[in-house]
């Protein structure tokens, strides 16, 4: 099975924690080196430092727990994936 940007609308990532991350473009979000209380803020420009093909659904949520702050305004544990996969950066295989 295969999660893209055809099918992500009717898809809860966390039913995908065992999926790998494919890259198949380069994500075009600009981003800036703000800070949210200590950390980098949770941008989708912050986050694409962290992340790599072959991670998992379940890896990339920690990356997010450990990288950023909760009460960042921007912190998901799932939306930033989610953009990325519609936009077409991204696919998700089991």
């Amino acid at each position: 099975m295969k999660v893209d940007a055809k099918n992500i609308r009717n898809t809860d990532l966390n039913e995908c924690l065992h999926f790998s991350i494919r890259l198949i473009g380069k994500s075009t979000r600009r981003g800036s080196n703000l800070t949210f209380e200590g950390k980098e803020n949770c941008s989708g420009h912050n986050i694409n430092k962290y992340i790599f093909d072959g991670m998992t659904v379940n890896q990339y949520q920690n990356m997010i727990k450990a990288n950023f702050n909760p009460n960042d305004p921007q912190f998901s544990l799932t939306k930033h994936l989610k953009y990325d996969i519609e936009k077409g950066f991204i696919e998700l295989v089991r």
